[in-house]
């Protein structure tokens, strides 16, 4: 893994960049990035539920250590495949799933009217 420091964090939009000697010009970093390693696999039959309270960010100026492969993202040349910052990981759950997708809708009904 890479030692880097978040530069800037958008957290309305989810990414941010992140700036090591090893990635010149700075790594471009998505939410769905943070903790990627530690995510459990769900296997065939079973989705995985992501379930925390909040939302996964970064901090500008917190350190980190991530994994990054060599790819245009955004106008970087390099983009995070697995960050790790201080801290413990979200809370995954493995469910199990019915078959290629599920929806769910609730409809509540205004009585007074």
């Amino acid at each position: 893994m890479t030692v880097g420091v978040v530069r800037s964090w958008y957290g309305e939009e989810g990414w941010g960049v992140i700036d090591s000697a090893e990635t010149p010009g700075g790594c471009w970093v998505h939410f769905s990035h943070l903790w990627a390693g530690a995510m459990p696999k769900a296997a065939p039959g079973q989705s995985l539920a992501v379930r925390t309270s909040g939302t996964r960010q970064l901090r500008v100026g917190e350190t980190v250590d991530f994994d990054w492969e060599a790819v245009t993202q955004d106008g970087f040349a390099f983009r995070a495949t697995d960050v790790r910052p201080d801290g413990e990981p979200p809370r995954w759950e493995i469910v199990e799933s019915t078959g290629g997708y599920a929806s769910f809708v609730d409809i509540n009904f205004d009585e007074s009217q």
